[in-house]
């Protein structure tokens, strides 16, 4: 079987977060196609959206359905597995569906059901790779306003109203406290609208950069124009999303800030003296 067969799929509330099950008489071919087994339940997977490939994963999953709760039934499939793509930790995969399904995203953000339905059709193109096709698609004048949001995350500071509560005042919601190790960035992926520093400890080389969500821009291993890959230490800042206009704005700010005090390439007058200490004695938390 070089193709299996194309199905539909109405992108719910579950769709936006994680992703999607698979059509119950699509279970056995997939299952066979790919392999799924004991001991191998998760194949990696291309999703085709817009025209780019973005990473996901096919997965067999065991579910329980049994009990007497609402919802539940001993009598139809009391435990049974399910194929399912997920993508849960791909933020680019998400973002992109998001922006490519972004009135079905909007409406359904508070788990509710849109009066209009949006519909796609999840096509196998071979072998590891798939696409998603738009069959029907909503349009508003709000579109490309909601696409500004997913952008910036505000769509998440919204949800968040405890959050929101908590630092409304605030325009740091937190950051490092001390320099962390570049292979302890993937702890810190999902920090958003984020001011970060990296440090070459043997070079001696700072590097001050911005990022809408940290772990789609700073990755052990990788490299900026003027800092070598193997930079070892780096610091975060993580903006309230309500000052997220001002993000690019505060990283001018510091990489002028560093450039006064550090040697640089800027051509901006620095003091250079290694006995200067910073006198500051507070330092709001």
């Amino acid at each position: 079987m070089d193709k299996l067969a194309s199905f539909y799929v109405v992108p719910g509330y579950t769709f936006f977060y994680w992703g999607f099950s698979f059509p119950k008489k699509h279970y056995d071919e997939h299952i066979q196609f790919f392999d799924l087994k004991e001991g191998q339940l998760v194949r990696d997977i291309r999703i085709k959206i817009d025209g780019k490939f973005y990473p996901a994963k096919i997965r067999m999953a065991r579910q329980n359905n049994s009990g007497k709760s609402k919802g539940r039934s001993d009598r139809l499939y009391p435990v049974r597995d399910v194929v399912q793509v997920f993508y849960d930790s791909k933020y680019d995969t998400l973002k992109a569906l998001r922006k490519l399904f972004i009135y079905s995203y909007a409406s359904t953000i508070d788990k509710s059901k849109p009066k209009l339905k949006e519909l796609l059709e999840f096509i196998h193109l071979g072998n590891a790779d798939f696409r998603i096709k738009p069959i029907s698609q909503q349009t508003t004048d709000f579109d490309d306003m909601f696409r500004f949001m997913e952008d910036k995350n505000l769509f998440k500071f919204w949800k968040d109203k405890s959050l929101k509560t908590r630092s409304k005042e605030k325009i740091i919601l937190n950051y490092s406290r001390k320099w962390l190790k570049a292979d302890q960035v993937t702890k810190f992926k999902d920090r958003n609208n984020v001011i970060y520093l990296l440090y070459h400890s043997k070079l001696k080389n700072i590097y001050v950069g911005k990022a809408n969500n940290l772990g789609s821009r700073v990755k052990a291993g990788q490299g900026r124009v003027g800092l070598k890959s193997d930079w070892d230490k780096f610091m975060w800042f993580e903006l309230n999303p309500d000052y997220n206009m001002f993000l690019e704005e505060l990283e001018h700010f510091l990489i002028k800030t560093f450039a006064s005090i550090l040697e640089n390439n800027l051509d901006i007058e620095a003091i250079i003296d290694s006995k200067v200490t910073l006198v500051n004695r507070q330092l709001k938390r």
